[in-house]
């Protein structure tokens, strides 16, 4: 397994690095820290940089680092550590997006709100029940390993 831990103001920053090499640097890299993805190019030697920004690849990266690291160490020496990301970026939006809708939808005093025009009642009821969806999208799709 090509994994850097650094020591970094006190924190240890997890860094998952691939088997394969340019000019003595990683073709892919992930820092579940900063949540950056590095690709150097084996043709051009560039490197180009990926920041995913979202809490679901922020939570996966930490959950799967810490449970499966020889999972993520597989995913980046295949080099398609970007493309995993950003289609699960995708699919847990969408997921979320579709479970606070359904929540919405069944939730009686969110629906009192909207039809009374009560613009805070109908944000902060919003709010709770996309939070809810995220527990549960979450559940499903970011903690996949739990404790035995």
């Amino acid at each position: 397994m090509q994994l850097t831990t650094l020591q970094e103001s006190g924190s240890d920053l997890m860094i998952f690095q691939s088997k394969q090499k340019v000019n003595d640097a990683p073709v892919w890299e992930v820092d579940t820290d900063t949540q950056t993805v590095r690709h150097r190019s084996p043709k051009t030697g560039k490197t180009e940089r990926y920041v995913f920004h979202t809490d679901q690849i922020r939570y996966y990266l930490h959950h799967i680092e810490d449970k499966r690291p020889d999972l993520l160490q597989e995913i980046v020496d295949k080099g398609e550590i970007y493309k995993h990301l950003d289609e699960l970026d995708t699919k847990v939006t969408d997921a979320v997006n579709r479970q606070t809708d359904l929540l919405m939808q069944s939730s009686r005093d969110y629906q009192v709100a909207v039809e009374s025009s009560n613009l805070n009642a109908v944000g902060s009821i919003g709010n709770l029940l996309r939070m809810q969806a995220q527990r549960a999208v979450y559940d499903t799709m970011i903690y996949l390993w739990r404790d035995e």
